[in-house]
């Protein structure tokens, strides 16, 4: 049990190793630069503004993102009908993230977006689950915890915390009224959430930079390119292979121009003429294309290490 516990202390679920090799690099280089400006897009990255003028464009952002939730939700009729609260508190919060701490990786477009979608998805279906009680508002605060901390776990595996999400999923549970909006209340937030973002592209982009990224801090490119290593192929070319096929470990690469050895791997007599013959036999394989046996697409997979070369068997040869 001690050991599971102590194994348990290392495990990681990284769904962006994944999901990052699929996701095209960012298009905003590409793109006027009034346009690409507005979305966050800078040549060269510059220190954020002293908090004199931070606090002046905070209150500018949560001021006007508030207020347009609010006059969108108040001025339409489809989302009156369904008896929303003048402004949902989660917002308030969120404002604070988008407008003042637009740093943050808690405030980013992925976090703010998905964090609250998958919050209030967790909190509308674990209410709806505790309606079937017959006597739901004496265990309401359980519905409001259990959402909580469901919602903040997901969030943290998913790589999208946005703490306000956590309120979101809490509101669905403990308000009366939104409680009665059901699903409605999932779109409404993320329908929400979009607004303050795009009023964040335009007031944080005045004098400051948001977002700092869309969807990951790290240059999509490059890490495509990493998860790429290159090898040898059989006709004495590179290509590139994946790391996930590769083996760990020091290895023996047997060629027609020589044998390469690990460092401090010691042969003995019957080992060094067995990979010498090995390499002979490559050699007149190489000389005679038409006697090969390996197509000319296949591939040798093992990593060139610098190591001692055939020349060098005998040397290590142990007595």
């Amino acid at each position: 049990m001690a050991s599971m516990i102590r194994r348990a202390e290392t495990w990681n679920m990284d769904l962006d190793r994944y999901i990052n090799r699929i996701v095209p690099p960012s298009p905003l280089h590409r793109l006027p630069s009034p346009i690409s400006r507005f979305l966050g897009y800078r040549k060269e990255q510059r220190q954020d503004i002293g908090n004199v003028l931070g606090a002046f464009w905070s209150f500018m952002g949560a001021f006007c993102g508030l207020a347009v939730i609010a006059a969108v939700f108040n001025n339409t009729g489809s989302i009156q009908m369904h008896r929303p609260p003048v402004l949902i508190a989660s917002f308030g919060a969120s404002a604070v993230l988008e407008y003042n701490a637009i740093r943050s990786p808690l405030g980013q477009p992925r976090n703010a977006l998905l964090g609250h979608t998958f919050s209030t998805i967790i909190g509308v279906s674990i209410t709806k689950l505790f309606l079937y009680h017959s006597e739901f508002e004496k265990v309401r605060w359980i519905a409001g915890a259990i959402s909580c901390g469901v919602a903040s776990a997901v969030m943290l595996l998913t790589g999208t915390v946005h703490p306000p999400g956590g309120a979101s999923a809490v509101l669905a549970a403990t308000s009366p009224e939104i409680t009665e909006m059901g699903w409605y209340f999932v779109g409404l937030v993320m329908w929400g959430t979009t607004l303050m973002l795009i009023v964040g592209l335009v007031i944080n982009n005045i004098q400051r930079q948001f977002p700092m990224y869309w969807w990951t801090p790290l240059p999509l490119r490059e890490t495509r390119r990493d998860d790429v290593e290159v090898g040898p192929t059989g006709d004495g070319g590179l290509e590139e292979k994946d790391p996930d096929l590769q083996e760990d470990g020091p290895q023996i690469t047997v060629s027609a121009a020589g044998v390469m050895l690990p460092e401090n791997l010691a042969l003995n007599s019957e080992e060094a003429k067995l990979l010498e013959q090995l390499r002979v036999r490559l050699g007149r394989k190489q000389s005679a294309p038409s006697e090969r046996s390996v197509s000319s697409g296949s591939t040798v997979n093992m990593t060139m290490v610098p190591s001692h070369t055939a020349s060098n068997l005998e040397g290590d040869i142990v007595r």
